[in-house]
């Protein structure tokens, strides 16, 4: 009862709200009020030619709230249909201003919480200073002409480094010494121009590249030096292969074979196997030299033949002719 009772009341507050409302805004179509899920609902009955435009004026809200709250409702609303309007209280200018201001004020504190950065306090690592021997500070420092000290007598290797404000092991390095012993009277390099000068001196200078250009022919003879003539390695003369000449005439023809080559061969009686022949060509005084292979078989049909020649050779010499009168010539 008592839970009725309080929405009646709650409800009888409501109207009076939304109705105050339409007086201010000469709204007299409400017919009620609607809760649903939390969210409050003025209930309007649509005027004769009222458009859904003309409803989201009235009432300060949006066609998509309106759709939302009316689903499946049609664009085209009917003259006395009832539709839900989403309520929103209005708010005083006052009111929009102080809560304007303070989302300001968020922002800003938001802004000023970005730009601040972090510090982050880095530990220093302190870097051990190296500790070298070095000569007493304070100590007066003397200066070795041309870098050079000579040691006097009973005098050790740290005086003298006190004395020139140098590390022993500077003149251990600049001296090539192998332990600290010194003997009176002997040489030292105390200063690094003095090591440098002490370089330089073992160093042997490079040679000089004379660049001059002589002109004169005559001078150009003296400065040129002549050429190294290497003796020239004795060639064995060839040898000379004696022998008496022999030539004899008769029918040259080409060998028969199957077997074709670009060289110049040839077959004979009696020249060795191997020797160079020259042929003559008594009809055109064609000339050829031919390496005989092998002999000429003996047999009566080549009675007149003194040499076969391959078929490159024998075209070389005729040409024209299946045979040709020919001088064959050769040592023996």
């Amino acid at each position: 009862m008592k839970y009725i009772f309080c929405l009646t009341i709650l409800a009888g507050l409501l109207t009076g709200m939304v109705s105050a409302r339409a007086k201010g805004t000469n709204v007299a179509d409400s017919v009620g009020v609607e809760k649903v899920g939390g969210k409050i609902f003025v209930l309007h009955r649509v005027n004769q030619g009222q458009t859904m435009f003309a409803v989201v004026r009235q009432y300060g809200t949006t066609i998509q709230a309106l759709r939302e709250a009316n689903p499946g409702m049609s664009d085209q609303i009917q003259s006395g249909q009832t539709i839900r309007v989403p309520y929103t209280p209005k708010v005083s200018k006052k009111e929009s201003r102080k809560e304007d201001k303070k989302e300001e004020k968020k922002e800003a504190q938001k802004a000023e919480v970005k730009d601040v950065k972090p510090v982050v306090d880095t530990p220093r690592t302190q870097v051990p200073t190296p500790i070298t021997s070095s000569p007493t500070a304070g100590s007066a420092v003397s200066i070795a002409p041309n870098g050079i000290h000579k040691v006097e007598p009973g005098q050790t290797l740290y005086r003298v480094a006190v004395k020139y404000g140098v590390l022993m092991a500077d003149l251990r390095k600049w001296n090539n010494l192998t332990d600290d012993n010194l003997k009176d009277g002997q040489e030292l390099i105390v200063s690094e121009k003095g090591a440098e000068k002490a370089t330089a001196a073992m160093t042997p200078p490079a040679p000089k590249v004379n660049t001059t250009v002589v002109k004169d022919s005559v001078k150009a003879k003296t400065v040129v030096p002549e050429k190294v003539v290497k003796p020239v390695e004795e060639v064995a003369p060839p040898k000379v292969v004696k022998g008496k000449k022999k030539s004899e005439s008769g029918l040259a023809e080409v060998i028969e074979t199957d077997e074709s080559t670009s060289k110049f061969l040839g077959l004979h009686r009696t020249a060795p196997i191997g020797a160079l022949v020259e042929v003559l060509n008594e009809y055109n005084q064609e000339k050829i030299i031919v390496r005989i292979i092998g002999r000429i078989p003996d047999t009566s049909i080549n009675d007149d033949i003194v040499i076969k020649l391959s078929s490159r050779a024998f075209e070389k010499v005729s040409p024209n002719s299946k045979r040709f009168r020919a001088v064959v010539s050769y040592l023996e």
